[in-house]
């Protein structure tokens, strides 16, 4: 009998999209809308911060002059630096519950942990602002725009 090869094993990444979209055929609308954004979430995860720190990425995550635009709101805005940014509208943005929890268990998870928590008005909506505090002295930055319709969150390094 010949040797066969074993087939590579598909990317995490493919074998979550593969299973989100399985369940988002069988599951009724809301329940399929909300795997398929919690599946998306944690299967397209990446960050430049800490290499444990798993945050969301793939067509989510932007970067560059919009994000710094971002950043400059803050008030201490030149003492974070890597900044990027995520956004969830429509129904999406309805499980920024579940965003800040998954962000938040990712830093945890890497040894950060929250230091500081503040939530306040901006613009129509809201803003919280958590800090977090590392091994060594590291911080990192974890910030939340709430408006309607859409909950865009940043998160950044400290220099």
């Amino acid at each position: 009998m010949p040797f066969r090869e074993a087939h590579p094993t598909p990317a995490p990444r493919l074998v979550a999209l593969a299973l989100a979209a399985l369940l988002a055929v069988t599951a009724p609308a809301p329940v399929a809308a909300q795997t398929l954004a919690e599946v998306t979430f944690v299967a397209a995860t990446v960050t430049t911060l800490n290499p444990a720190i798993r945050l969301p990425s793939g067509s989510l995550r932007a970067v560059g002059p919009g994000v710094d635009a971002l950043l400059a709101r803050l008030p201490d805005a030149s003492a974070w630096t890597e900044p990027e940014a995520y956004v969830a509208r429509g129904i999406a943005s309805r499980l920024r519950p579940a965003f800040e929890q998954q962000v938040v268990t990712g830093f945890a998870a890497a040894g950060f942990f929250e230091s500081a928590r503040r939530t306040a008005p901006d613009g129509a909506g809201t803003r919280t602002r958590i800090e977090f505090e590392g091994p060594a002295g590291e911080r990192a930055l974890l910030v939340l725009f709430d408006a309607p319709e859409e909950v865009t969150w940043l998160v950044a390094r400290s220099r």
